[in-house]
């Protein structure tokens, strides 16, 4: 360890990889578990030819060259925080840690090492307040000493026992030869010898796609440090080897597409794979990850505006509450942000193809897209998903006999077999947050305030309030279960204070307190709430309501789905 915390010019970081982002703790902890002799994990390398490296590297954080060529024998793959806190330790670099302001330096306090109370052992401080802790006459007398000197403890073991000697002749002998020396000998022996399971990748040309597509597979299974590094992350390195800067074009993207930045909150951790998958499906290829990181450089920065101008587009429309929107007119009521990618190459498709049925191809965009939402198509893995989607769909707008597959499996599931499981649907998946969208597309009014949903800021409440619901039973002389009360046929999209108004009040009180006299019929009909509906909470009667509502919600879907 002490080896490597100094070397760590040896190894570099892919140009993927994060920053350091460990805190003065994390470090402590780290050389708690070293001085305790505790597994600190493995290390995953990559042999690296330093004239021809397959992805764009840098220095471990901290680390100089001093003039000399960045030509790593190995490249850091996993490992980069706990190997970057090491040499933060040993090699004391002036650069701040996470959260802080400042430089911190890191110490050994030997009485404790004797006493073996190993989590007291480990001390940190602010580098420009250890004054002449690194004068080695104040680390004598108090016998704290910096990590930096462990490399060389050797000599600074001699210079101490002379200066002991010359001062307190009988405490050499009596405490510190018997005691001491062994003790911070097997500790410092423990720290500099301490053995690391380390893997190494065999080096490969820099131009080998199915070796950098290999070790993309192995980074989506890996999470460093709480970090899942993406095939985003790693393309970028590879671009950077041909003059394209990919975090530059994202931070663009994000300053010209508001959308896209409220979404993203301006990171491409996700968004930044879809923009990926929208390239990859704009050139005809799939979008697993071994196709994305061997995405050509020629024309990519082009692609990738068009892209992400694209997937504004798409985010647009998806939370529209306009004729021709999805109607996710907030962030949380969008089912899948995974649909993102497919929309957007549509939607670039028929603007770039003036020779299709344009009327046609929005129309099958709808019936996917509400298709895919209410048989809850991208609730898994979805590269295979998307790519199978989008083929389906250029067939389709080519040939109007061709039925794309979700909605061939939608109209038997749901139009002829009626198996929509609304009643039973009482978490926010897609078919709760499909329901939310299809009332702002309805233009549900507040209750109270009879007015638009564009000018109110509106949640979603229960009809039947669960309070109410609480003290009440069933047909069959049970108390109504939370799924039951709390299902999306009972719930709706009104103003937090008009849920306050409503409180625990029955159905047929609230009607006649809380809206306004004459407007029931209107009001309620933009919540999909018919005569039959209505007449059920005039009378208080919630299985009754139940039946009529989850009809007249079926009904719309189906309409969408029909397109």
């Amino acid at each position: 360890i002490g080896r490597v915390g100094r070397r760590a010019t040896h190894g570099a970081l892919p140009q993927f990889q994060r920053n350091f982002v460990w805190s003065r703790d994390d470090i402590t902890a780290l050389l708690v578990s070293i001085l305790e002799g505790h597994f600190i994990g493995s290390f995953l390398l990559l042999a690296a030819d330093g004239d021809e490296l397959p992805f764009a590297a840098r220095l471990v954080q901290g680390v100089e060259l001093h003039g000399k060529k960045l030509a790593p024998e190995r490249l850091i793959l996993d490992g980069q925080q706990r190997l970057t806190s090491l040499h933060y330790a040993f090699a004391a670099p002036d650069i701040p840690l996470r959260w802080t302001k400042y430089a911190y330096r890191f110490f050994l306090d030997l009485r404790k090492v004797t006493e073996k109370q190993w989590e007291d052992a480990i001390s940190s401080e602010r580098g420009d307040y250890v004054g002449n802790r690194y004068q080695q006459d104040y680390q004598f007398e108090n016998l704290v000493v910096p990590f930096t000197v462990l490399e060389d403890w050797n000599n600074w073991l001699n210079t101490y026992e002379q200066w002991l000697v010359a001062r307190d002749k009988d405490l050499y002998f009596s405490q510190y030869f018997k005691i001491d020396k062994p003790a911070w000998t097997e500790a410092v022996d423990r720290i500099r010898n301490f053995l690391v399971p380390t893997l190494v990748i065999p080096k490969f040309k820099a131009n080998d796609p199915v070796r950098i597509a290999e070790v993309c597979a192995i980074f989506e299974k890996m999470n460093s440090s709480g970090v899942r590094l993406s095939v985003y992350d790693l393309l970028t390195a590879r671009l950077f080897k041909f003059g394209i800067d990919q975090h530059a074009l994202w931070e663009r993207a994000v300053e010209q597409h508001g959308l896209l930045n409220m979404l993203s909150d301006g990171k491409p951790d996700e968004f930044g794979v879809y923009v990926l998958r929208t390239i990859a499906l704009m050139r005809g290829f799939d979008v697993k990850s071994k196709t994305l990181i061997n995405l050509s450089p020629k024309e990519f920065e082009a692609d990738f505006r068009q892209a992400v101008q694209f997937m504004e587009k798409a985010i647009g429309r998806i939370m529209s509450i306009g004729t021709d929107g999805f109607g996710a007119f907030d962030a949380k009521w969008i089912p899948y942000s995974t649909m993102v990618s497919p929309l957007a190459a549509m939607l670039h498709y028929v603007v770039s193809n003036k020779q299709i049925e344009e009327h046609r191809a929005y129309r099958l965009i709808k019936q996917w897209y509400w298709a895919s939402l209410f048989r809850e198509r991208y609730a898994g893995a979805v590269e295979s998903t998307i790519y199978r989607d989008y083929q389906d769909w250029l067939k389709a707008v080519a040939d109007p006999a061709f039925e794309l597959a979700v909605v061939a499996d939608a109209r038997m599931t749901i139009v002829e077999g009626g198996n929509l499981p609304l009643r039973q649907t009482s978490r926010p998946n897609s078919i709760y947050r499909g329901v939310m969208c299809l009332l702002a597309l309805r233009g549900a009014k507040d209750f109270r305030a009879d007015d638009s949903i564009e000018f109110h800021t509106l949640d979603d409440h229960h009809i039947f309030p669960k309070a109410y619901l609480a003290k009440q039973k069933g047909s069959d002389g049970r108390p109504f279960s939370t799924e039951r009360v709390n299902t999306v046929v009972n719930r709706t999209l009104i103003a937090d204070k008009t849920n306050r108004r409503i409180s625990n009040k029955s159905p047929s009180r609230y009607l006649e307190e809380v809206l306004p006299g004459a407007k029931h019929v209107e009001i309620l009909a933009s919540h999909f709430i018919d005569a039959d509906a209505l007449n059920a909470m005039q009378v208080n009667d919630y299985e009754a309501f139940l039946a009529a509502r989850e009809k007249t919600l079926g009904t719309e879907i189906v309409a969408r789905l029909n397109g």
